[in-house]
């Protein structure tokens, strides 16, 4: 009777560990907690750039051992936008590594991750001389877009219109470079480097996430 006893205690230990795996296996991942995270660091110190799911934006700068931590909550659209804009395929068919190999003390380097709804990763990097491609310019057009919401605020779609960006209109980007207006058509805008060699289209309602609007 005892052993008896000792075998059903050994089975039920048994039934009710293989059912708490079971259960573990089957309870869905957390969510993440934030969709983009910028980390630039020098010599000189660091900042952090997160965008978190709840819809906080923090900047964290470090330097000479002072720290400032600026937020700010993002309005429920912009973040949507955001984080739909970052989990774009294109910016997940970047290689990893854009580094240009370039020394010294004050060469800044970045390091983005991006983090998809479902909980996938991918890590880009960079640094000041960084050759980067069309997507990767993109990329970190929109950070330092986010950056800017600090200072001020995204300007809104009316400064966008059509009839505001007729061929000929120059359009500055967040990173400082210059794109020329050569058209709009149906609801895209055609864009031509003043200084970078190529052109592409991008939506007109998605210009000012990453533009000055126009003088």
């Amino acid at each position: 009777m005892e052993t008896e006893a000792v075998r059903r205690a050994v089975i039920a230990v048994v039934f009710l560990a293989a059912a708490a795996a079971l259960l573990a296996a089957e309870k869905p991942p957390a969510a993440p907690t934030f969709c983009v995270e910028w980390v630039r660091q020098s010599k000189e110190g660091y900042e952090r750039l997160t965008v978190f799911a709840d819809r906080m934006l923090v900047w964290k700068t470090s330097r000479s051992g002072q720290e400032e931590v600026r937020r700010q909550t993002l309005p429920v659209n912009e973040l949507s936008f955001y984080c739909a804009y970052f989990a774009r395929a294109e910016f997940w068919d970047l290689p990893e590594d854009f580094r240009s190999k370039v020394s010294g003390d004050w060469t800044a380097h970045s390091q983005v991750q991006l983090v998809r709804p479902d909980g996938s990763r991918k890590r880009v990097r960079f640094d000041e001389f960084s050759a980067l491609s069309h997507d990767a310019s993109q990329l970190r057009s929109a950070l330092e877009g986010l950056k800017s919401l600090f200072t001020n605020p995204i300007p809104p779609a009316s400064r966008f219109a059509a009839e505001r960006l007729v061929p000929g209109t120059v359009l500055k980007r967040f990173d400082g470079a210059a794109f020329r207006v050569l058209g709009v058509h149906a609801g895209h805008a055609e864009l031509e480097g003043v200084s970078e060699p190529y052109r592409f289209y991008m939506k007109v309602e998605e210009l000012r996430f990453q533009f000055s609007p126009p003088e």
